[in-house]
């Protein structure tokens, strides 16, 4: 589980940032750090707690990531 949280973002960082010079904040943040470990709305069914549900039945737990609009989503 935590491996794969943490693996989605660093996912997200890389999309966005993919020669290490793109966009930080002023605590010196990427924007996946800033919605660290926020997923938004969740939903647990036996024990096993996700946010995505994809349409083949694979359930997901995907942190959120900053929007430039400002706050933390999954999708703008």
């Amino acid at each position: 589980y935590q491996r794969r949280v943490h693996g989605a973002h660093e996912l997200a960082e890389a999309v966005t940032d993919p020669v290490l010079n793109a966009w930080y904040d002023g605590a010196g943040n990427e924007n996946a750090d800033k919605c660290a470990w926020n997923f938004g709305t969740t939903t647990t069914v036996n024990g096993y707690t996700y946010n995505v549900a994809w349409s083949n039945g694979r359930k997901w737990l995907i942190q959120q990531n900053w929007l430039q609009s400002g706050g933390c989503a999954l999708s703008h």
